[in-house]
């Protein structure tokens, strides 16, 4: 239990320190891409008003809007990192700039504009341009810093992968290592397990016919149930036949199962015995029963014998209890032992006491 705890322990914490890494590689990029994106308008601000002093220092060493000032004005795109249209409007015209074609600013006939449903607001700032009225600049950005957001995309995939990667590496350990204990509990299985001929094979013994007493247990307790259920009594019985032969032993049994008419409710018990399971007669009816076997048997299979006088039968019944099977063969035996107590009698019933079945169960509980 121990071990198994500590995989338990184990496995749990790979599984906390993955969600772990999911979950900070995921807040780490989200906060990283929404801090570029600060970064990166406070760039595009700066950028903006560094072209609008140009434009104005421009106009006055070039002259408004002459072929040089146009190309100053282009030449501003090569160093910018954000900035992407730029369109000056005056009393002269509209004037418009871009990184490439394409890249802000759309035109209608012959008024640029800015595109539509553009993310980021323009910039926007009237020029003083000396002998102009109305100059204004105005300019639209990159809020976006597409190498950063490329990497951050590759360090949150790294990190996830590598939090994949070490989950799947602890699952194939522990399969690996499930399949040896698997492996080894089956070996040890293999080199503890009677050999298959020892065990039972069918429903009855080759030597006597009738049911194996490794069965008897499951099958009383089955019985004890279902009688209880349909509020019915049963007797147990045990007999020893007291003579050691295997020949009359299975003769013995033979006629057992003529008697009682129940061939897979009796079972072999030790090497000379027989266990009887008899559902929905009570202990009178038992007794009565075992009487009549046992001047049958006595009379017919062990007459000749001399050692017919050990042959006894002890037995005992529900009684309207609620019982384990258990508790039925401690009793049933127990009646047994008593046919060799004096006064000497074949037949010994167990007749149940409640207080002391009360205090048998107390102290099994």
């Amino acid at each position: 239990m121990r071990a198994s705890g500590r995989k338990l322990n184990l496995s749990s914490g790979i599984a906390v320190l993955c969600i772990a890494v999911y979950i900070a590689a995921i807040s780490f990029g989200a906060v990283r891409i929404v801090v570029g994106i600060g970064e990166r308008r406070s760039l595009a601000e700066m950028e903006f008003y560094d072209l609008a002093d140009r434009a104005s220092s421009a106009a006055v060493s070039l002259g408004f809007m002459s072929d040089a000032y146009q190309q100053s004005i282009r030449d501003y795109f090569s160093v910018s990192e954000t900035l992407l249209g730029v369109i000056i409007t005056g009393s002269s015209g509209e004037y418009a700039f871009e990184r490439f074609p394409g890249a802000g600013i759309v035109w209608s006939g012959n008024s640029p504009r800015f595109r539509p449903n553009f993310p980021a607001e323009p910039f926007y700032l009237p020029l003083r341009i000396e002998g102009q009225r109305n100059v204004n600049i105005q300019a639209v950005y990159s809020f976006i810093n597409y190498d950063l957001f490329l990497r951050v995309l590759r360090g949150t995939l790294l990190a996830i992968l590598s939090a994949l990667a070490l989950a799947f590496i602890t699952l194939l350990l522990e399969l690996v290592q499930k399949n040896k204990s698997a492996a080894a509990r089956s070996s040890d299985y293999a080199k503890s397990a009677p050999a298959e001929d020892d065990g039972p094979q069918g429903l009855y013994t080759p030597r006597a016919n009738i049911g194996w007493e490794s069965y008897l247990y499951d099958r009383l307790n089955s019985e004890l149930q279902r009688c209880a259920s349909f509020e019915k009594d049963l007797v147990y019985m045990i007999m020893e036949l007291g003579i050691t032969d295997d020949s009359l032993y299975g003769r013995f049994a033979e006629e057992a199962v003529n008697f009682f008419s129940m061939r897979d409710l009796i079972f072999e018990r030790g090497e000379y015995g027989i266990s009887v399971i008899i559902p929905s007669e009570n202990l009178d009816e038992g007794m009565r029963k075992a009487e009549d076997f046992y001047k049958k048997t006595a009379a017919g299979l062990l007459r000749s014998y001399s050692g017919a006088k050990y042959f006894r039968i002890g037995l005992s019944s529900r009684s309207g209890r609620l019982i384990e099977a258990d508790r039925l063969i401690l009793e049933a035996t127990t009646a047994l032992e008593k046919t060799l107590e004096p006064p000497v009698s074949h037949i010994v019933a167990f007749k149940s006491n409640a207080d002391k079945y009360r205090e048998y169960i107390r102290k099994s509980s």
